[in-house]
């Protein structure tokens, strides 16, 4: 019994973290070992530009990386900081190939729940039943945040998520789960 509970979380964990809709990428990473950092500002790269041209958004970056930072232990100094947060918000259009391939629409059996002992995808395609593929226009929004050290004056950690945004609340998912990321991905960065 305790196999099956603990195979079920696992399975559950790992559906999630695939259908996770925001990835990662440390992108620059020259962290000193004798440096510590204890005081943060948060500063917009581009002033008068909001993250994704919407002020509650900018605002809810904004908030979410002030508390991240303090839930790790940092206090916000907007006068003398020891790391300063930059960040750049990214929006733009894309393009993917949707495969559908329809077996049970198109099956000679007729549709739904009818038998088909050819319903199940052949390693080497299927050559009587066509797969339909559509082009399907995508929204990405990058969020970026550089982390600087004032004192020496150059970027040492630069972060980026990059997801699909496709609606405004999968923005507002997308911004949150950004930060966490990319403050997650800061921690452990900084502290190796």
């Amino acid at each position: 019994m305790k196999w099956k509970m603990v195979m079920g979380l696992l399975a559950m964990v790992l559906v999630t973290a695939a259908c996770n809709p925001v990835k990662v990428y440390l992108e620059k990473e020259e962290v000193k070992a004798e440096r510590s950092y204890r005081t943060f500002a948060i500063i917009n790269q581009y002033q008068g530009k909001e993250a994704w041209n919407s002020p509650t958004l900018d605002k809810n970056l904004r908030d979410g990386l002030i508390k991240g930072m303090q839930e790790r232990g940092y206090e916000e100094n907007i006068q003398q900081p020891d790391l300063i947060l930059r960040y750049n918000t990214l929006l733009s259009e894309g393009e993917k190939e949707v495969r559908d391939n329809d077996y049970y629409g198109m099956s000679p059996y007729g549709p739904y729940g009818m038998y088909n002992p050819y319903m199940y995808r052949y390693p080497y395609g299927m050559p009587y039943w066509p797969s339909r593929t559509e082009i399907e226009k995508y929204n990405l929004g990058e969020v970026v945040i550089d982390f600087i050290d004032p004192k020496a004056d150059e970027v040492i950690l630069r972060i980026s998520a990059v997801g699909e945004v496709n609606n405004v609340k999968q923005k507002y998912k997308n911004i949150d789960i950004s930060v966490s990321k990319i403050l997650s991905e800061f921690s452990r960065n900084i502290s190796s």
